[in-house]
Parts: C-alpha cells; structure tokens; sequence
C-alpha cells in the first residue's frame, strides 16, 4: 500500500498542479480544463480508496478548489473572449486568481498531508517547471 501512495500522491500533485496552472485562453482559442480535471478526480478516487481521514478531508478540499477554477475557466470563456495575448478579461480576472489561489493552498495542504502520511521528513518547496 505505502508503494501504491508513493506513485498515486505524486499523480495527485501533478495533476493538480497542472490545472492551477492551464491558461484560460491558448492565443484566441479555449483552453478545456475537463480532461486535467477527469485525471485529478479518477486518481483521487483511487487514493481515497487506501487512506484515511485526514488525507481524504485534504483531497476533498482540493477536489472542491479544482471544480472551482474549471468552472471559472468555463465560465470565462462562455461570457468573455481573450484580452491581448491570451489574457483573461479585467472584469473576470480577480475570480480566476481567487480560484487559482484557493487551489494552489489546497495543493500545498495535501503535499503536507501525503509526505506526513508517508513519513517524508524535511520542509517541502514546490518546483515550478516551465509551462
């Protein structure tokens, strides 16, 4: 099972990173958050299967800020088109980075929790790859 955990949180992380990070608009087009998100939800049903509580509440938590930032995402496209070089409209902006915030500190929250979990001792610093 600690095996399983070990390839299954970082899965979760990625995901969830990537989605915090997927743009609302590509130049003119519109950027589908549901494929980044069906992969965060199906390897998150598959980690809730093997824990406990606390890192259940952690992926609640998160699965809840990533629904948020997709539907904002949809919602943006629906109502908006892209300002100058991909942007997302003034008027829409504060929701989006609310959204993105809320997500990235829900993912911040389930590292914690999943390196607790795993007995990774040590202070964790996220990596910020190129996008």
């Amino acid at each position: 099972m600690l095996q399983r955990k070990g390839q299954l949180f970082p899965a979760i992380y990625a995901a969830a990173y990537r989605l915090c990070r997927l743009p609302v608009w590509r130049r003119r087009d519109a950027v589908d958050p549901s494929p980044v998100l069906d992969c965060l939800e199906d390897v998150t049903m598959q980690v809730a299967f093997f824990c406990g509580e606390e890192i259940n509440a952690s992926l609640e938590r998160l699965l809840t800020a990533a629904r948020v930032v997709a539907e904002t995402a949809r919602t943006i496209q629906a109502s908006s088109r892209p300002g100058f070089g991909g942007n997302v409209d003034e008027r829409l902006r504060s929701d989006d980075e609310a959204g993105r915030r809320r997500l990235d500190h829900a993912i911040t929250a389930f590292v914690e929790a999943a390196r607790s979990d795993l007995r990774i001792d040590g202070t964790w610093l996220p990596v910020h790859p190129r996008s």
